[in-house]
C-alpha cells in the first residue's frame, strides 16, 4: 500500500533531476517543508545514470492521460472556485535506440554478472575544480556523499593536410606537461608560457582595462588575437581546443575569460582542471536528494502525479495518486509542464554512447579522457567526447564507455565524427545507444502555469555544471529573497577538532589523482 502523503507542505518538487534536487535541498536546508515526487521508479530523470541491465528504463513510458472516470474522481477534491489543471508528459528524450553489436560480448558479460558494473550517463558532464558546482558541493557538504576523479587526459585531434589522417595529441595543462609535450617545439612552448603569463596579468586587471588590452580584437575571433600575439598555427589550435571546450567559438574577450577560468582550476586538485563523479554523473542528483532528506524532505518515487489545483492565479495544491497535497510553491521538471503551455523554441542535443573493450588511445594506465571535436566539426557549437571506464567506476575492468555529445547543426553528425575517432585506434564497439535530448523553451506567460510555479533549469549542452547551479541559485534567491541558498554549514567544536586531527595525520579525504 502506498504511504499516505502529507496534507500540506511549503514546496512540492516534481521530478528528481539534478536541478530539482539542488532546489529541493536548498529549500529543505532553509527550513521549508518539502515533498519531492516523481513518476519514475528511479532518481534523476533525464540526468540519471543506468546499469546496462536497467538502461531500457530510458525509454519514457507512454503518457497516461486522465480518463473521464479518473478526472471525475479527483474533481471531487476541489473546493469552491478552484480549477483543475492536468499535468503534462513532455517528451525530453526522443529517437532512443539501443543495439548490441557483438552478441558474444553480451553473453559473456551476462555470464560473469558484469552488466550491473556499468553506469551509463544520460548527461555526461565534468566539474571545474574551482567552479560554482564544486564550491556548492563543499559549502553544503554534499561532497560528503560523493567521490571524484581527475579527468587526467585531454586530447586534441589534428588532421594532416596531406592525407587527412587524424592524430590525437595530448593537451598540456601544467607547466611540467608543457615542457614534456613532444608535439610542441621549444619556441612554441616558450610562446605558450608567455601567453599563460599574459593571462595571469590580464585577469588581475579591472574590466575596462582588460578590454583596452585586447584593443580592436576584443570582439573578433580569438585566433586572430593569438596570431597578433605571435602564436603559431599549431599552438593556436592547442589553445583554442583547450579553452574551446569551455567556450565554443570564442572571441578574444570570451576566449581570455575561458583561459583564465581554465587556468584558475589547474592545480587546485591536480594537474587537470576537471573532475568526474565516481559511479557516473547521475550520482550528483542523488547526493543533493540525500542532503534534502537529512533536512526533512519527503520522497515518493513511482507515484502517479496527476494534476494541479489553481485558485486566483496561483497553484494551491497538487494531486498525486488521488491525494490532495496543499502547497505554497511548486518546482517542476519540464516533463510535468501541462500540454497546453506553448513551446516557443526547441534545442536538440545529439547523444551517442558506445561500450568498448579498448581505449580510444591506449596508455600504460587507464585514463579519464576529454576530447574537443570542434576542429573536426566546426559548424557545430558543441562537439566533444568523454571516455571513462573502470577507474571512474562506470564499467568493468578492461571496458570503456565513450560518450559523444553534440548540438544538432551542420551536415556532419556527431556520430560520424565519433566513428572517425574510434577508427584511429581500431576500436570496435560492442554496444551502442543513441538519442536526442530536447531543451524546451515554454511561453510561461500563456497557458496554465501560475506565478508560484517554478520551472527547473533543463539539460543543456555545456561541458560543466556551473551554469546549472548558478541558475538554481538565481531561481531560489528570486523566490525566497530572505533565505540563504545552500549556505556553508557551521561546524560544532567536536567536528572542528576531528577535522584538525585528520589534517594533522594526513587522513583528510582528497580527490584521487
Amino acid at each position: 500500500m502506498d504511504e499516505k502523503l502529507p496534507e500540506s507542505v511549503d514546496v512540492i518538487v516534481l521530478g528528481t533531476g539534478l536541478p530539482e534536487a539542488v532546489l529541493a535541498s536548498a529549500c529543505a536546508r532553509a527550513g521549508l517543508s518539502v515533498l519531492h515526487l516523481d513518476r519514475n521508479e528511479y532518481y534523476g530523470g533525464e540526468w540519471s545514470s543506468f546499469t546496462m541491465s536497467m538502461i531500457h528504463e530510458v525509454n519514457q513510458k507512454a503518457p497516461n492521460t486522465l480518463t473521464p472516470d479518473q478526472k471525475s474522481q479527483i474533481t471531487e477534491l476541489l473546493e469552491e472556485d478552484e480549477q483543475l489543471v492536468e499535468l503534462g508528459h513532455q517528451k525530453v528524450l526522443s529517437e532512443v535506440e539501443m543495439k548490441w553489436l557483438q552478441d558474444d560480448v553480451k553473453e559473456k558479460l551476462e555470464k560473469e554478472s558484469q552488466m550491473r558494473r556499468f553506469s551509463i550517463d544520460l548527461v555526461p558532464k565534468v566539474l571545474l575544480s574551482k567552479g560554482a558546482m564544486v564550491q556548492t558541493l563543499c559549502d553544503s557538504q554534499v561532497s560528503h556523499y560523493a567521490e571524484f576523479k581527475l579527468i587526467n587526459r585531454q586530447l586534441c585531434p589534428t588532421t594532416s593536410s596531406s592525407d587527412g589522417h587524424i592524430t590525437l595529441n595530448s593537451v598540456p595543462c601544467s607547466k611540467g606537461e608543457i615542457f614534456q609535450n613532444s608535439a610542441l617545439s621549444i619556441l612554441e612552448k616558450r610562446a605558450l608560457m608567455k601567453f599563460i603569463t599574459f593571462c595571469t596579468q590580464w585577469r588581475g586587471k579591472p574590466d575596462a582595462e582588460r578590454r583596452e588590452l585586447l584593443g580592436a580584437h576584443a570582439d573578433r575571433p580569438f585566433g586572430e588575437f593569438l596570431k597578433e600575439m605571435g602564436v603559431g598555427e599549431t599552438l593556436q589550435e592547442f589553445i583554442i581546443n583547450t579553452i574551446g571546450i569551455l567556450q565554443p567559438r570564442p572571441t578574444a574577450m570570451t576566449g581570455m575569460l575561458a583561459s583564465c577560468e581554465f587556468m584558475d582550476s589547474v592545480g587546485h586538485f591536480g594537474p587537470s582542471p576537471f573532475l568526474f563523479p565516481l559511479y557516473g554523473c547521475g550520482e550528483l542528483a542523488q547526493c543533493f536528494c540525500r542532503l534534502a532528506a537529512v533536512f526533512g524532505s519527503l520522497y515518493c518515487l513511482g507515484r502517479p502525479v496527476q494534476a494541479m489545483i489553481k485558485k486566483d492565479g496561483r497553484v494551491i495544491a497538487i494531486i498525486a495518486n488521488n491525494e490532495r497535497i496543499n502547497c505554497r510553491h511548486v518546482i517542476m521538471s519540464a516533463r510535468f509542464v501541462p500540454e497546453d503551455v506553448p513551446i516557443l523554441e526547441t534545442s536538440e542535443i545529439e547523444r551517442i554512447v558506445y561500450a568498448t573493450d579498448k581505449s580510444i588511445k591506449e596508455a600504460q594506465k587507464e585514463q579519464l579522457t576529454l576530447i574537443n571535436l570542434a576542429s573536426l566539426r566546426p559548424e557545430a557549437a558543441i562537439s566533444r567526447i568523454v571516455e571513462v571506464g573502470f577507474e571512474a567506476c562506470t564499467a568493468p575492468k578492461g571496458h570503456f564507455l565513450v560518450h559523444a555529445t553534440g548540438t544538432r547543426e551542420g551536415e556532419t553528425s556527431i556520430e560520424k565524427v565519433a566513428g572517425q575517432i574510434l577508427a584511429i585506434n581500431n576500436v570496435q564497439p560492442y554496444w551502442k545507444m543513441s538519442f536526442t535530448g530536447k531543451t524546451l523553451k515554454f511561453d510561461t506567460t500563456a497557458g496554465e502555469l501560475a506565478e508560484n510555479v517554478i520551472l527547473a533549469p533543463q539539460v543543456d549542452a555545456s561541458l560543466h555544471y556551473s551554469h546549472v547551479v548558478e541558475e538554481c541559485r538565481e531561481i531560489f534567491c528570486k523566490n525566497w529573497p530572505d533565505l540563504d541558498f545552500l549556505p556553508r554549514t557551521i561546524k560544532n567544536d567536536e567536528e572542528n577538532e576531528e577535522e584538525v586531527e585528520k589534517t594533522a595525520t594526513g587522513e583528510e579525504n582528497q580527490v584521487e589523482n
